[in-house]
């Protein structure tokens, strides 16, 4: 095996380190922003050293709409996810034990589900739920989002659990077991990495969604992404809680993802079971 040139290895090294900026550079404008008064905010040229100062994040925890906002995001991320796990779980436990045609099938219809752009359920929903009053519920919500996260955990989960030795699955048949003593008592812990991670990964969605939350709801059930709109006047936008309460939406996930992200890597790659 060659080894790789200098070029190479510096273009590679290049390419990363362009990436990272292109990502990190916003977040830490972003988060400058939200440290800045107002006159430092719109300074020209920029202020790179300055004073910080917490006064929007204040401002917008006090602010009993964005603690509601706050709360509900975390109820309906929370809700969607483990709903989700639910049906995605037997669902992806029934994927590995097909085989051929029915097994392709399957996983492409679920891809299809997943693939359809969301204007398409949007209108139909808002209809539908409009005339059985569950416009403005958790539970509305909820339901919309299991479209889109139940799609996402069995595709995510479906490849750690083919790396299940099918020995396994095959002597807890012959010892008597049923195939929901298999799924519960055998394998389950076995992808429990891969279980977190797709956990994760449906979770981020679910409180990043913008478009549903938007239209289905009002007042009551609004989520940390459409709260953000609520500083946006005709006056002006007031910059200072946006940048604060974008933040406050990016930390959690932020924070989540570094402190399991090894649990992450390991669960969306085959390698989360040994054989």
């Amino acid at each position: 095996m060659q080894r790789r040139s200098k070029v190479t290895t510096f273009g590679l090294y290049a390419v990363g380190i362009i990436y990272g900026l292109a990502i990190l550079v916003p977040l830490l404008w972003l988060l400058l922003l939200a440290l800045k008064n107002a006159l430092d905010a719109f300074a020209y040229p920029p202020l790179f050293i300055f004073e910080p100062t917490f006064e929007h994040f204040s401002a917008i925890f006090q602010d009993p709409e964005f603690r509601l906002a706050f709360a509900n995001s975390v109820i309906i991320a929370t809700g969607s996810v483990g709903l989700a796990m639910l049906f995605a779980i037997p669902a992806t436990f029934a994927i590995t034990i097909m085989r051929g045609r029915a097994r392709r099938n399957s996983l492409l219809t679920i891809l299809l589900i997943r693939m359809v752009p969301g204007m398409i359920y949007l209108l139909p929903y808002f209809v539908f739920y409009s005339r059985i009053d569950l416009l403005d519920t958790h539970i509305g919500l909820i339901i919309i989002y299991l479209i889109f996260c139940v799609p996402l955990i069995i595709w995510t989960l479906t490849p750690v659990w083919g790396a299940v030795p099918l020995e396994l699955r095959e002597a807890g048949m012959i010892d008597g077991a049923s195939l929901w003593q298999i799924l519960y008592l055998i394998e389950l812990p076995l992808v429990r990495i891969g279980i977190i991670a797709s956990g994760i990964v449906a979770f981020i969605f679910a409180w990043n969604e913008f478009l549903f939350a938007l239209v289905i709801t009002r007042k009551k059930t609004v989520t940390l992404p459409v709260i953000i709109t609520h500083y946006m006047g005709y006056e002006g936008y007031e910059w200072g809680k946006i940048s604060a309460a974008a933040v406050v939406i990016m930390l959690p996930v932020v924070v989540f993802g570094f402190l399991i992200q090894r649990y992450m890597i390991t669960g969306l790659t085959a390698g989360a079971v040994k054989g």
